[in-house]
C-alpha cells in the first residue's frame, strides 16, 4: 500500500486520466485487437466462400442449360412428321425451357435455326452463341464451320 502514497506524493493528478487511459488502450489492444483482426478475417473468408460457392452454383446451372440447347438441336434437326408425339412433347418442353433462360436475341436466333435454316441461323450458329455466353471471354474462335455436325450422309460415297 505504500506505494499508493508515494504515487499521490508525486502530484500525477492532471496526468492520472490519461495514463489511466493509455493503459487501458494498452491493455485492449494487447487483449482485444487480435480478436478483432481474427473476426474480420473470418468473415471476409465466409463472405469469399459464398461468392465462391454462389459462382460455381451458377456456372453448373449455366452447363446444365447449354446441354438443353444441344439436345434440343439434336431433337428439333431430327424431327419428322413422323416422329412419335413423345419426341414432339419432349422438343417442346426443352424449348420452352430454353425460352426462360436464354438471352433473347439467342433463343430467336436458334428457333430461326431451326425453322428457316440458312449460313447465318442454323443450330451451329446457335451452338457457338451459347459457348460465348458460357464462356465469355474465354470462348475463343471457335466457328460454326468448325463444330462436327453428324447425319447418314456424312462420310458415304
Amino acid at each position: 500500500m505504500q506505494w499508493i502514497v508515494d504515487l499521490a506524493q508525486l502530484n500525477y493528478g492532471p496526468y492520472f486520466f490519461q495514463i489511466l487511459l493509455l493503459g487501458v488502450f494498452a491493455y485492449g489492444a494487447r487483449h482485444y485487437f487480435p480478436l478483432w483482426v481474427a473476426e474480420q478475417i473470418k468473415l471476409q473468408t465466409q463472405k469469399d466462400h459464398t461468392q465462391f460457392s454462389e459462382a460455381l452454383k451458377w456456372e453448373l446451372k449455366s452447363r446444365e442449360q447449354a446441354v438443353k440447347v444441344a439436345e434440343y438441336l439434336a431433337l428439333a434437326n431430327t424431327l419428322k412428321s413422323s416422329s412419335p408425339e413423345e419426341e414432339y412433347r419432349k422438343a417442346n418442353q426443352l424449348s420452352w425451357e430454353l425460352a426462360m433462360w436464354l438471352p433473347e436475341d439467342i433463343y430467336k436466333k436458334m428457333v430461326q435455326g431451326v425453322v428457316n435454316r440458312d449460313v447465318d441461323s442454323n443450330e451451329l450458329a446457335t451452338v457457338i452463341q451459347v459457348r460465348k455466353l458460357l464462356l465469355g471471354d474465354d470462348s475463343g474462335n471457335l466457328t460454326a464451320d468448325d463444330v462436327a455436325a453428324h447425319g447418314p450422309s456424312i462420310g458415304g460415297q
